[in-house]
């Protein structure tokens, strides 16, 4: 059965093209939540002179129709040769079969509108307790660890790569801030590395290929 259209308090989106006017490098695009607007600032540092990095924000869950037409948005702009993307933490009443039925089709919407670009999926980060940070947050990261588990063999089906933000940032309180899901510059910086790392190696195949 079809999931009802269930949205939040307050929905979002922040689309962002760095240097929109400069033809000569590489694109690429990050599609994510919130997480991922707060390390996109230093991917976009540390691939300065190889890539540019545009950004698709947004609080949409998977199965959301705006979810959807963001991303015809952005794709009808430019030509991306890497695309890391992500969605998992908002949309939290789909039951695990529409998560994974709309995961799916969100895949293959994106090789329908990138088909030429190297696709990279990244794993949802923990949810921890608001007086432990320490400590996983029971309901809402067992739900973390389950859409992980589904969306890891999803991509495997699709013979897409997954980049772990999840077990990095597990179990490490030094690096967030208090509310449960963000993180202080230093946990953004050590998810910019290793988003910049798989990114860096993604372009280097694709001009090896060309």
């Amino acid at each position: 059965m079809k999931q009802p259209l269930v949205r939040e308090k307050f929905e979002w989106a922040q689309i962002w093209w760095d240097h929109a006017e400069d033809l000569r490098l590489p694109r690429v695009l990050l599609i994510g939540d919130s997480i991922a607007c707060g390390y996109s600032a230093r991917v976009t540092e540390q691939l300065r002179g190889k890539a540019h990095v545009d950004r698709l924000g947004t609080s949409r869950s998977i199965n959301d129709p705006a979810f959807e037409k963001e991303n015809r948005y952005i794709l009808s702009e430019f030509r991306y040769t890497v695309i890391h993307f992500n969605n998992g933490l908002h949309g939290k009443h789909l039951s695990q079969k529409a998560y994974a039925d709309a995961l799916r089709a969100y895949v293959e919407l994106l090789r329908e509108l990138a088909p030429d670009a190297a696709l990279i999926w990244a794993t949802s980060t923990p949810v921890t307790q608001l007086d432990n940070p320490a400590l996983p947050e029971p309901v809402r990261d067992a739900q973390v660890v389950r859409r992980n588990a589904v969306a890891a063999r999803i991509m495997a089906d699709f013979g897409i790569p997954t980049n772990d933000l999840y077990q990095p940032m597990l179990g490490r309180p030094e690096l967030r801030v208090a509310d449960g899901y963000h993180y202080n510059t230093e946990g953004q910086r050590l998810q910019a590395q290793a988003v910049s790392k798989v990114i860096r190696g993604l372009l280097k195949n694709k001009g090896e290929q060309r």
